[in-house]
């Protein structure tokens, strides 16, 4: 008789057990993902970025640092150009460094936790977690999510994120309203836990030891600067009703420099000059990707964005939102001046 009930017990706990071993659901392996992000103590990533800039995509070597509770190193180099940039943040702020011209900006911000970052880790998870409306597929040794995207850029609106069974990023793929792929991220290898040295994240070691790998970029740059008369760099996009309403040309102790104005329900003002080293501290802001170099946007109402590109600064200032600016500000790539 013993025997006889034992039996059913036994065929109840292998069902069980199979349920368990059954696949995950969406909502499991968004849980698992939020228990993984909170539990870490940082990661290292090295991933190729692509950016579909104009005809040609702009092509990315991404190395991400991260040490919680908030310190960050992002390298960014240019594959086409050999030129890196680095967005760090430790506890004196926020910096962009451009080792190549020798110039450094530092701000007080909320990076990245205003605006995700496509190659972020947290801010892939954020995405995933957040989206109740997700969809989600299990293929093969791989978890794809689809989801909306939030990357200050109002053209980017869904992506497609791969995780492997031991949730670690494989690849995202960020598309426009008609499910284009405009920015890929191809990880080449991800590390969680690791160990960093005491001086990772120090400003100084950061753009030192950059500019030392940079030193032939440098001449070359700065040789190219002097010689180079860039001419007039107009916007390829621009706010519906504004136009153009005049340029200048102003002589100073650096050179020329244009100045373009433009009138209309987002009046705006366009300056562009040759690239300086700088050093420069501001009060608020955040860095803005702009998809072929990182710029720095501040201000609330009245915003300035400034960024540099193949030897010109600009500097945009407007009260216009800020994904217009970002969107006059990518429209720039490649224009050649008049």
């Amino acid at each position: 008789m013993k025997r006889v009930l034992l039996l059913p017990a036994v065929f109840l706990l292998i069902c069980l057990s199979l349920i368990g071993c059954g696949p995950k659901s969406s909502g499991d392996v968004a849980d698992d993902l939020a228990k993984q992000v909170e539990k870490m103590s940082g990661y290292k990533s090295k991933a190729s970025l692509s950016v579909q800039a104009g005809k040609t995509p702009q092509e990315y070597e991404v190395e991400v640092w991260h040490k919680k509770p908030n310190f960050y190193r992002i390298s960014l180099t240019s594959k086409q150009r050999n030129i890196t940039q680095i967005i760090l943040r430790n506890n004196e702020g926020v910096f962009v460094l451009t080792p190549h011209l020798n110039k450094s900006f530092r701000f007080q911000s909320e990076w990245p936790e205003k605006h995700g970052q496509v190659y972020l880790y947290e801010s892939l998870a954020k995405s995933i977690i957040s989206d109740t409306a997700r969809k989600f597929q299990g293929e093969g040794e791989q978890y794809a999510f689809e989801v909306k995207a939030d990357y200050q850029s109002r053209s980017l609106t869904t992506q497609k994120i791969m995780l492997n069974k031991s949730l670690e990023p494989v690849r995202v793929d960020v598309m426009d309203s008609n499910m284009n792929p405009m920015v890929t991220v191809q990880y080449n290898s991800f590390e969680l836990n690791p160990k960093f040295d005491e001086d990772a994240f120090d400003k100084e070691r950061n753009m030192q030891a950059a500019i030392l790998d940079s030193v032939p970029v440098i001449a070359e740059a700065s040789a190219e600067n002097q010689e180079r008369s860039f001419g007039v760099i107009e916007p390829n996009y621009l706010p519906k009703g504004v136009t153009l309403k005049g340029i200048d040309k102003v002589n100073d102790e650096d050179g020329v420099q244009i100045v373009l104005t433009y009138t209309g329900e987002y009046p705006f003002t366009l300056i562009e000059n040759k690239s300086r080293s700088a050093a420069v501290s501001f009060v608020s802001g955040e860095p803005v990707d702009l998809g072929y170099t990182v710029g720095i946007m501040v201000g609330d109402m009245n915003k300035t964005l400034r960024w540099d590109y193949e030897g010109v600064e600009y500097t945009l200032s407007s009260g216009m939102p800020a994904e217009e600016m970002v969107e006059v500000a990518k429209s720039m790539f490649n224009q050649v001046g008049k």
